[in-house]
């Protein structure tokens, strides 16, 4: 799937998917935030569109395969569009809170076989968060 919004909105239409103002205006400010938001950081700059319709189309867009969710710690999951990558990784700050994605990756094909081979479980796609504290928050 396409990561811009109006091709994502497209997209769900050619679906048959209904595309209320609501939904509307929140995968616009999905595909607009900087990085991975909360439900309540992406409420904030929704005007009428009430909490519950925010969570509920955060959850419909990643049962959709449009949005994924990022849990850094649990109750405060952050959300993302997908970007046609089959995995994500993450740098989330103790301190502050903020969650920012990266694009590195050490993991290869290696890492799944061994892991289909000792476990046999055949991993489709990986989510991995980096704890510790960001250029902000180790200044003095």
């Amino acid at each position: 799937m396409s990561t811009s919004a109006p091709d994502v909105l497209c997209a769900l239409s050619r679906r048959g998917e209904r595309l209320t103002r609501p939904r509307r205006a929140v995968v616009e400010a999905l595909f607009a935030a900087p990085g991975p938001v909360t439900v309540r950081e992406l409420h904030e700059g929704l005007a009428g569109v009430d909490l519950v319709t925010v969570y509920r189309t955060l959850r419909w867009l990643v049962e959709h395969g449009v949005a994924r969710e990022v849990t850094a710690l649990r109750g405060a999951e952050r959300f993302e569009p997908v970007d046609g990558t089959e995995h994500a990784h993450h740098l989330h700050c103790d301190r502050c809170g903020r969650v920012t994605k990266v694009e590195v990756c050490g993991l290869d094909g290696a890492v799944d076989a061994r892991i289909l081979r000792e476990h046999g479980f055949a991993v489709e796609h990986h989510t991995l968060t980096f704890h510790g504290r960001c250029g902000d928050c180790r200044r003095p």
